[in-house]
């Protein structure tokens, strides 16, 4: 019998890295899910091109993946995009949420894009799925200059509380990180002290062992290196927030 890992986002930085630490576990076959083809594949992993934005493309693809011989799903998804607001308005609104489109299927549409599918997939098998998301330690502050990424991840929350509570035989993981050193961010933010930002290496390294132990239906976690930075009321500050970021993306 084997684990079935399946990690979205798989050639950004934190889902390679997750691909990385288990593609060297005994008894895991890995699927790895991303829109891009990776550059230097393991010879291991499953790679899998879809859109994940996409439900009949991502459908298509995870139709591929058997569970014969398989105990145990978990499904890694470190997707979501993010778009610094600096007008406290978001771009463009969804009508349902107030929030940016993109923002919002970029958060939304790709999880529930993968996990209809799969529950589908596994019917009346009586295997446990367990499901890690990932968001940011500010999403419950109600931060104005990125409103639309909070407010998307907390509707994320609410979905992974529903399914692990109203589904039968799953688990669910969320993961609220501080600032993360990845391409993406750095671009985002090029001028950062990045000194007590987690690597993708670090998160893994913290996050797999709570990811094998789950016991309940629904779980959170905030994972940080503690800054000098930081203190009560830091994110109640919008103002300060907003300086602090625009310095960082501007120099």
């Amino acid at each position: 019998m084997q684990k079935l890992i399946i990690i979205s986002g798989a050639t950004g930085d934190l889902g390679k890295a997750y691909v990385k630490h288990y593609s060297k576990e005994k008894n895991c076959l890995v699927y790895a899910l991303s829109r891009r083809e990776e550059k230097e594949p393991l010879k291991n992993i499953n790679y899998l091109l879809c859109d994940l934005e996409n439900s009949s493309d991502t459908e298509h693809e995870i139709k591929k993946i058997s569970l014969k011989d398989i105990s145990e799903i978990v499904l890694i998804h470190p997707v979501g995009k993010f778009k610094f607001e600096k007008n406290g308005v978001p771009e463009v609104k969804s009508i349902e949420h107030d929030i940016d489109d993109e923002v919002l299927k970029s958060n939304l549409d790709s999880f529930h894009n993968i996990v209809l599918p799969l529950l589908s997939l596994r019917k009346d098998k009586n295997i446990l799925i367990k499901l890690v998301c990932f968001g940011s330690l500010s999403d419950s502050f109600n931060i104005p200059w990125w409103t639309s990424y909070s407010k998307s991840k907390l509707i994320l929350r609410d979905d992974m509380r529903g399914v692990s509570t109203f589904e039968k035989n799953i688990q669910a993981l969320f993961l609220n990180l501080s600032s993360v050193k990845t391409f993406n961010e750095h671009k985002t933010r090029p001028f950062a002290d990045t000194s007590f930002w987690l690597s993708p290496e670090e998160i893994v390294e913290r996050s797999v062992s709570l990811i094998s132990s789950l016991k309940e239906n629904y779980t959170e976690v905030d994972l940080y290196n503690n800054s000098p930075e930081y203190h009560e009321g830091y994110y109640k500050d919008f103002k300060a927030l907003k300086e602090k970021w625009l310095k960082e993306m501007n120099g």
